[in-house]
């Protein structure tokens, strides 16, 4: 009996190609947002992790730390208060749902929206990750360009007036407002309310990514288009 398994005619068509082998990172590597090593707290860390262990180190024998699905429940009222200082939001813990990373809060909305050959609107340079994500789901992105604002509302108008024309109601319009990925420009308060009114006209809710927000000099940023949206 031979050793050797043919995997391949098993494989999906649309299968993307290998990886490239793994050589290390640059010592300058703007793929991905990696802090600073020498400007880690690292003691503070550690004195952290050894006091919540010795708080609740025995629920880590249960999933979820017996706190459900929707995670840690101290760290969603924590959240809370955060989101209200920070962003303007106004919610309770219970409508904040933890992931693993952005990507997994990605292809969860993706879920609930998104079928192959359905639209979405997107900035028209984006988080790579959720672009990938797109292409894979065999959905249609109408790119809207930037300026030194963020995404442009005006094209925005335009692509939703040309879609309609066709017949065509996009699944959401995605964007970065605060601090975008790549541009790290930051949408004006008066444009944000410029994107919900054609949101409301449009019927096509907005996928807010404000993953970067935290990551302004002045720590002064807009509120969050949900937080201004009604």
């Amino acid at each position: 009996m031979s050793s050797n398994f043919d995997y391949a005619p098993l494989w999906p068509a649309d299968l993307p190609p290998p990886a490239a082998r793994w050589a290390g990172l640059a010592k300058y590597n703007f793929t991905g947002g990696n802090n600073d090593a020498s400007e880690v707290p690292l003691d503070e860390l550690i004195a952290s992790a050894n006091a919540v262990m010795k708080r609740e180190g025995r629920s880590l024998a249960t999933y979820g730390l017996a706190n459900g699905p929707q995670g840690y429940q101290r760290l969603r009222e924590f959240l809370v208060g955060k989101l209200k200082r920070d962003a303007g939001i106004s919610c309770t813990a219970d409508e904040i749902l933890m992931t693993s990373g952005s990507l997994q809060a990605l292809d969860l909305v993706n879920a609930v929206f998104l079928q192959r050959g359905d639209t979405v609107l997107y900035e028209q340079e984006s988080y790579e990750g959720s672009i990938n994500r797109m292409k894979r789901l065999g959905v249609n992105i109408v790119g809207i360009p930037l300026d030194r604002d963020g995404m442009r509302t005006d094209a925005v108008a335009s692509a939703l007036a040309d879609l309609k024309r066709r017949g065509i109601r996009p699944k959401f319009i995605y964007t970065i407002p605060t601090v975008q990925n790549p541009t790290g420009t930051i949408m004006p308060e008066a444009r944000r309310v410029e994107l919900l009114r054609l949101s409301a006209e449009y019927g096509v809710p907005i996928f807010e990514d404000d993953c970067y927000a935290d990551l302004i000099w002045n720590r002064q940023r807009p509120p969050a288009i949900y937080a201004m949206s009604r």
